[in-house]
C-alpha cells in the first residue's frame, strides 16, 4: 500500500490553525482551551472548570478564509466572557482595537429594560508575535481600570491581556518553564523544524500540550483544513508583499521630492549644490518617513527618541533598516542599525 505523504505542521501562530486547535470540532479543543486559559489567569483558587463556545465551530469557516475573523469567544461557568485572539501582524492602533473588542463584548450583554447589574466581567486576551507594549520587557501585561493616585480598582469588569511571543526569555530547559511559558513556547515554535527537540521536551512535561501536538499533527494532514490554512497564510504573505511595494513607492516619492527641492534651492543658492543637497535630504526624509510608518504598523507607537534618531540617519542606514523591516521584532532591534 502506497504511504501517504506527511505534510509540514501548520503554524499555530496563523490564526486559522490557532482556532482549529482551541475551537475545532474535536472534543480535545475544550480541554486545551481551558488549560491555556487557566495558565494565563494563574489563579489556583478560581480555576475555569467549564466553558461554552459563543462562536462554535462550523465548516463554513473553511470558505473564504481570508475574510474570516478568527478570534475565539467563550463564556465561563461564572458567566464571564473571554475573547482570545492570535495576531502575527500589528494592525492600525492595536491597543484601541483591543479596547473596542472589550467594549463590544460588554455592551452586547445587556438589552433594553435590563439592569446594569446583569453585566459580567469581560476579558480580552491578545497573543501577538510582535512587540506591542514597548514600555515594558515583560511578555505578559495585564490592564484594568484603576484610580490613578491610590491604585483603587474601579471594577473587575475590564481586563485586557497582552502576551507577546517575541519577548519570551531565552530558556533552554523545558523543566524551567512555567505552565504559561510551556504554552507560549509551543505556540511560537511548534512549526519550527529547528526547535523540535525543545518542543518534544515540553510535550513530555505537559499532557495537554502533548494533546495539542497530536491535534496539530492531525489537522495538518487534513486536506480541506490544509487548503484553508494555506489560503489564510497566503493572505498574510500578500499583505507583507503589499507593504514592501508601498515601501518601494515611498522611496521613489522621496527621490522625486528631493529632486524638486534640490532644483528649487539650486536656483536660489547655486543650482549644483542645491540640487545635490535637496536630492540627498529629500531621499532621506522620504525614506525615513516611510520606514517610520512601517515600524509603527509592525511594532506600535515608536518612542520619540527613536523618531529623532531615524530622521537623522543617512540614506545607506535607512535602506538597511528598510530591507530588514520584516526581521525587526522590537524597537530595540533598531539599535544595531542606528549610528
Amino acid at each position: 500500500m502506497e504511504q501517504q505523504p506527511k505534510y509540514p505542521l501548520m503554524d499555530p501562530k496563523i490564526d486559522f490553525a490557532f482556532k482549529q486547535l482551541f475551537a475545532g470540532k474535536g472534543k480535545e479543543s475544550k480541554i486545551l482551551l481551558i488549560d491555556l486559559l487557566n495558565s494565563i489567569f494563574n489563579d489556583k483558587n478560581d480555576k475555569i472548570m467549564d466553558i461554552i463556545y459563543l462562536d462554535p465551530y462550523t465548516d463554513k469557516e473553511y470558505d473564504d478564509t481570508k475574510q474570516s475573523i478568527m478570534d475565539i469567544k467563550v463564556e465561563t461557568q461564572k458567566g464571564e466572557i473571554i475573547d482570545i485572539e492570535m495576531q502575527i501582524q500589528n494592525v492600525d492602533n492595536y491597543r484601541k482595537r483591543s479596547l473596542f473588542y472589550w467594549a463590544n463584548m460588554y455592551i452586547d450583554q445587556i438589552h433594553q429594560g435590563e439592569s446594569y447589574h446583569e453585566l459580567k466581567k469581560c476579558v480580552v486576551i491578545n497573543i501577538t508575535n510582535f512587540n506591542l507594549i514597548t514600555e515594558t520587557e515583560k511578555y505578559h501585561s495585564i490592564f484594568h481600570i484603576k484610580e490613578k493616585a491610590e491604585d483603587i480598582l474601579l471594577l473587575e469588569d475590564l481586563e485586557i491581556h497582552y502576551l507577546e511571543l517575541s519577548k519570551l526569555p531565552d530558556k533552554q530547559n523545558a523543566g524551567d518553564l512555567t505552565p504559561l511559558e510551556q504554552w507560549l513556547y509551543f505556540l511560537r515554535d511548534a512549526a519550527d523544524e529547528q526547535k523540535q527537540k525543545f518542543i518534544k521536551e515540553i510535550r513530555k512535561k505537559k499532557g495537554e500540550i502533548n494533546m495539542a501536538g497530536d491535534v496539530l499533527e492531525r489537522i495538518s494532514q487534513d486536506r480541506k483544513a490544509r487548503e484553508a490554512y494555506y489560503q489564510r497564510r497566503k493572505w498574510y504573505l500578500d499583505k507583507v508583499s503589499s507593504e514592501k511595494y508601498l515601501l518601494s513607492k515611498g522611496r521613489e516619492a522621496g527621490i522625486k521630492e528631493g529632486r524638486e527641492a534640490g532644483i528649487k534651492e539650486g536656483k536660489e543658492a547655486g543650482i549644483k549644490e542645491g540640487r545635490e543637497a535637496g536630492i540627498r535630504e529629500g531621499k532621506e526624509a522620504g525614506i525615513a518617513e516611510t520606514v517610520l510608518r512601517l515600524l509603527s504598523k509592525k511594532l506600535g507607537e515608536v518612542p520619540s527618541e527613536y523618531i529623532s534618531k531615524l530622521m537623522a540617519q543617512d540614506k545607506q542606514t535607512l535602506d538597511r533598516i528598510a530591507d530588514s523591516i520584516f526581521d525587526i521584532e522590537s524597537i530595540e532591534d533598531l539599535n544595531k542599525f542606528l549610528r
